[in-house]
């Protein structure tokens, strides 16, 4: 993990751009969970023959609802990261001011009296950091347990497809459809997901 200030590009900057990345996926999540609700309903027009496709239609939705819970849960991260980002640009910038101070008056007779309030914010920097670096590891994990699992989408989408084989040829456009859009959305989502984590690479 970098340190917070070592980054070509401010970490609250960062964070936000990908708070803003993510908020993109909330609305392929409705997407999904849309479709999976579409099939549902049209496996059960259909009855027995299309069972097997009505079952996936369950998977299908919680891949969208983990993928939004994810999704909100690393925002909530990114705004924390943002904020603890801003308030330790702060903090340096007084440290720098600080420490500034105290070599232009080390002839002083007060110098000394700088010390307290010196060390005192270089370790109150030293703590935002480390909360810092905690809460954008876990958006980091976050992140890569999200396109782990979203690999699972491409399987969806195959089976969803065998399914489909299985109905009425009158039908199988319906199903044909539900695994496309399953496929397009999680590619959508799963993109987002890489320039998130690039975003963090770039740091």
């Amino acid at each position: 993990m970098k340190h917070l200030a070592n980054g070509k590009r401010p970490y609250y900057v960062t964070a936000a751009l990908v708070a803003a990345e993510l908020s993109q996926t909330l609305a392929s999540c409705k997407e999904i969970n849309l479709t999976a609700s579409n099939a549902q309903a049209a496996s059960s027009r259909i009855g027995s023959a299309a069972l097997g496709f009505k079952a996936l239609t369950h998977y299908i939705d919680e891949l969208a609802s983990y993928t939004k819970k994810a999704a909100n849960e690393i925002n909530e991260l990114a705004k924390d990261a943002s904020k603890i980002a801003t308030n330790t640009a702060r903090t340096a910038s007084a440290l720098h001011y600080f420490e500034l101070a105290r070599i232009k008056a080390h002839d002083a007779t007060y110098c000394d009296s700088m010390n307290k309030a010196i060390d005192k914010t270089r370790a109150h920097y030293k703590e935002q950091n480390t909360e810092f670096n905690k809460v954008l590891s876990k958006m980091e994990v976050q992140l890569a347990d999200l396109k782990q699992n979203l690999r699972s989408a491409n399987a969806l989408a195959s089976i969803c497809r065998v399914e489909a084989c299985r109905v009425d040829t009158h039908f199988q456009a319906i199903f044909v459809d539900v695994a496309n859009k399953v496929d397009v959305v999680a590619a959508q989502i799963r993109e987002r997901v890489d320039t998130a984590i690039r975003l963090f690479d770039a740091n």
